[in-house]
């Protein structure tokens, strides 16, 4: 119960939680073990966008691990100019609940930071996310590992299309809905999918261990 509670303060006190508009989430709430890192490739179908993301993820402490993630995104406008940019994240998460030691569930909490760029737009999102997941042993030994994550925050975008342009701050509550499978002992493949009032998107691809 303390660790949720702390879990609820944290997102409360960052006041302006994430929206991750391309990065997606890519992981379960359980972080990476402290020395240890894990890597990833992954495609992502967004709403008249086309990206290939990559995914390095670092532990930092006994429950907190560190995650770069870099994408080229092929955006297609209504304007009917077609545009490529890149989308840089970094996000950093801290476990509060286990479930190998008994806790219901594995939630953790992040901050997160995003920064889009393309040729006429531009994106920065920051904030914070709850995230959690559930992991379950299957017959043959391997691991599915459902999770979610729930982004509450703001975004200030820029835009310069002929004939129009400014910029605008948004708030945005954001769900991602995933899960990874054990393929063997260092590798994982995902498939997770976003809800929001901008950007849904589908997202899928391959983790493993470094």
């Amino acid at each position: 119960m303390k660790r949720s509670i702390i879990a609820i303060l944290f997102v409360l006190f960052l006041g302006t939680s994430v929206f991750a508009q391309y990065a997606a989430q890519l992981s379960p709430a359980g972080c990476v073990l402290k020395g240890s890192s894990k890597g990833g490739g992954y495609v992502g179908i967004y709403d008249g966008a086309f990206g290939v993301l990559g995914q390095y993820r670092i532990g930092i402490g006994g429950y907190s691990d560190l995650g770069f993630k870099a994408g080229i995104i092929d955006l297609e406008s209504n304007s009917g100019k077609g545009d490529i940019g890149i989308s840089l994240g970094v996000d950093t998460k801290y476990q509060v609940m286990e479930v190998r030691i008994m806790d219901p569930v594995d939630l953790s909490i992040a901050g997160v930071f995003e920064l889009v760029k393309f040729n006429h737009f531009s994106n920065l999102s920051i904030g914070g996310a709850v995230i959690g997941s559930y992991p379950v042993e299957l017959k043959n030994g391997r691991q599915l590992n459902p999770y979610g994550r729930l982004l509450l925050g703001f975004e200030r975008s820029n835009q310069s299309w002929a004939g129009s342009g400014g910029s605008s701050t948004d708030f945005n509550l954001t769900l991602n809905m995933g899960c990874t499978l054990e393929l063997s002992g260092n590798t994982e493949a995902m498939a997770e999918i976003q809800i929001d009032s901008d950007v849904a998107a589908l997202v899928m691809g391959l983790s493993f261990g470094l």
